[in-house]
């Protein structure tokens, strides 16, 4: 497969040849989606946290005596029927996490990253770069794919701070490198502007 490279104004400056046993990966839709979850569960703090009746303050004492008051019995004011005691199987600071071996994560990574490069989502830049910290011509680039007002993800083989100070201000761009880009990023964005070199390295791990 042959893919035009582009310069930040839209113009042809070369050619990309992509080798097709690249593009002819087949998976299950399973494996997409179990590569997903665990991504979208491994996010999560785990920083809930209830506390059980023994972690309540004060209870130390009985609230009143067994029997003789016309009350039900009760024996500490912790006891989680009562308000301000403790929480039963309330969520705890434990953060459940999904294993995936790094081959499947690979292997969905080609196919998500394969079907968006048949589908013509991706766009192949020769490089992606601001002289100095202004979102003005980030947006400008946006401009000239038409890609301004939509959902965009800019995988670059160099992030440096001023990429990120010029990026950071436009709402639906996302930007990072072609070393953490994962298949979250890939499907929840439509377009794609990724670097020549920023292709290369994925298309070399692929192993």
């Amino acid at each position: 497969m042959k893919l035009e490279v582009l310069d930040k104004e839209n113009k042809k400056v070369s050619d990309f040849e992509i080798n097709d046993d690249f593009l002819a990966v087949k998976v299950k839709d399973d494996l997409i989606h179990d590569v997903m979850l665990a991504y979208e569960q491994n996010q999560h703090t785990g920083s809930s946290n209830t506390l059980k009746r023994g972690e309540v303050r004060g209870g130390g004492k009985k609230p009143w005596k067994q029997k003789g008051t016309g009350q039900a019995r009760h024996g500490s004011i912790r006891s989680p029927i009562w308000k301000g005691g403790g929480v039963t199987f309330g969520p705890r600071p434990d953060k459940a996490r999904i294993n995936i071996n790094k081959s499947m994560k690979k292997l969905a990574l080609q196919a998500v990253l394969a079907g968006k490069l048949r589908d013509g989502e991706i766009v192949v830049l020769n490089e992606f770069s601001v002289a100095t910290p202004k979102t003005k011509e980030v947006i400008m680039i946006l401009k000239n794919f038409n890609l301004k007002n939509s959902k965009v993800l800019l995988v670059a083989d160099s992030v440096n701070d001023t990429l990120i100070k010029s990026a950071r201000n436009i709402e639906r761009l996302t930007v990072t490198r072609q070393s953490t880009v994962n298949i979250f990023d890939l499907l929840t964005h439509k377009k794609v502007l990724m670097t020549k070199k920023a292709l290369e390295e994925i298309i070399s791990r692929k192993g």
